[in-house]
């Protein structure tokens, strides 16, 4: 998937912390201080063209009828393949990352345990 722009990524970032269907309104009501509507629609639009977003079930808006859209992609679904993608480029891109996670401040025994454990589970799938 292709990197996010700005504004997708702040349209995204509502989707994922939602995490229900939104409509053009619903965006437009939460971004009325940083986006235009007319931007909005440009950046739905290519949200739905990187395959982030789907169109969802239409809703009854007064008398009108609405489309509704719809997260296809999770927060950590996006920022991994962005790392997968990287690490395709370049074979250090990976290991550069877990060294610079392992250094965070938030790494807890839990964390390494359950990491330890999905590694053991790949080496097992790798090797047979």
């Amino acid at each position: 998937m292709d990197p996010l722009k700005k504004g997708e990524r702040e349209i995204m970032d509502l989707f994922w912390k939602k995490d229900c269907a939104l409509t053009h309104a619903d965006i437009c009501d939460a971004l009325k201080d940083t986006m235009s509507r007319n931007t909005v629609y440009l950046h739905l639009n290519h949200l739905i063209d990187k395959g982030a977003l789907q169109i969802g079930p239409s809703i009854r808006r007064g008398r009108t009828y609405g489309r509704t859209f719809l997260a296809s992609i999770s927060k950590t679904e996006y920022y991994a393949k962005q790392v997968e993608d990287a690490a395709q480029e370049d074979d250090t891109t990976l290991e550069a990352v877990f060294s610079y996670f392992l250094g965070s401040k938030d790494v807890t025994n839990e964390v390494l345990d359950k990491l330890e454990e999905r590694i053991q589970q790949k080496r097992k799938e790798l090797n047979g």
